[in-house]
């Protein structure tokens, strides 16, 4: 199990982002994030959501006026197929985003025959931060960008969105301090949860922060921290590793979607309205990588679930 964990982990930290967007940094951000676990992310993510049925919040969106006004394709796609899997082993799942975001992620939830509720929340809302904290066990967060120091909340390129977003980070701090997991996938660092590295990251990756170009000078990086974080290609692909650890853990290979099932939902997104993150574009991608490449990507997590998961067979020569 810990070998296909490892390699699902790199296989889906691999950077194919297209130029014109930030590149060069994944890879170094996904060794500094592994450095923070003790096992591979795919499972440190997995571990505390394999267990005995739970209510859990997933929040998700990442939405701009006029750019992206129902929100980004990176985050609706992975959070409703890992919702798919937690509902799957028995989990109480509700899906919160602002309602801009809402009507898309609903409807692919209902793509996938979810029987999930999908809830807007209305921005500076802090008592349904706190109403979240309380009534649920674990949250997990999918391409939700955080606060940076300043209580601020920035795009990739450093476009102030606070206004725009509700921000959840106190949900995230009132579920650590009462001992309830709190998960984050994410691929860029200015998502929350990325608290977890955001000292290594500015220290080693200050270029990645842009400072300088934000503001209120705190820069693009989140400050919230989370009990397990996973880096991957895009926030997407992460959820696909996460639901490989939910499959490893519990010996089920039937919890991984399909690569079909991955294809439907670039496609079906593009006629809701999401927009490519990597390029802007109502395209069937996902920051800047094609829907077919993420296709072959979830076949390859799959078949290493599966093949790790096997009956033995040892040759006779």
């Amino acid at each position: 199990m810990q070998i296909a964990a490892e390699n699902i982990d790199r296989l889906l930290a691999v950077e194919m982002r297209r130029r014109g967007i930030p590149r060069g940094f994944k890879w170094r951000i996904f060794e500094i994030a592994r450095a923070a676990h003790d096992e591979p992310l795919c499972l440190a993510a997995a571990r505390p959501l394999a267990g005995d049925p739970m209510r859990i919040a997933m929040v998700t969106g990442a939405w701009v006026p006029d750019q992206m006004p129902v929100g980004e394709s990176d985050g609706p796609y992975g959070t409703v197929v890992l919702a798919q899997a937690l509902a799957r082993i028995g989990h109480d799942v509700t899906i919160y985003s602002d309602p801009e975001a809402t009507p898309p992620i609903d409807f692919l939830a209902r793509h996938l025959g979810l029987d999930v509720a999908v809830e807007a929340v209305v921005r500076g809302d802090s008592a349904v931060n706190e109403a979240i904290a309380r009534d649920y066990d674990a949250m997990v967060a999918v391409e939700r960008l955080g606060q940076n120091g300043e209580g601020n909340i920035y795009s990739m390129n450093g476009f102030p969105l606070t206004e725009y977003h509700h921000a959840f980070d106190d949900c995230f701090r009132l579920m650590r301090a009462a001992g309830k997991p709190t998960i984050s996938v994410t691929d860029g660092g200015n998502e929350l949860g990325n608290g977890k590295i955001r000292d290594e990251l500015i220290r080693e990756l200050p270029g990645l922060n842009l400072a300088d170009r934000t503001p209120c000078g705190g820069g693009i990086l989140c400050a919230t921290d989370c009990d397990a974080l996973v880096v991957a290609n895009s926030s997407n692909l992460g959820c696909t590793g996460v639901v490989a650890g939910l499959a490893l853990l519990r010996e089920d290979a039937a919890l991984c979607h399909d690569p079909d099932t991955e294809r439907d939902l670039h496609y079906v997104g593009v006629g809701l309205g999401l927009i490519d993150g990597g390029g802007g574009g109502a395209i069937a991608a996902c920051d800047g990588i094609p829907a077919d490449s993420c296709a072959a990507l979830v076949h390859l997590v799959r078949n290493t679930v599966e093949r790790a998961l096997e009956t033995p067979r040892e040759r006779a020569f």
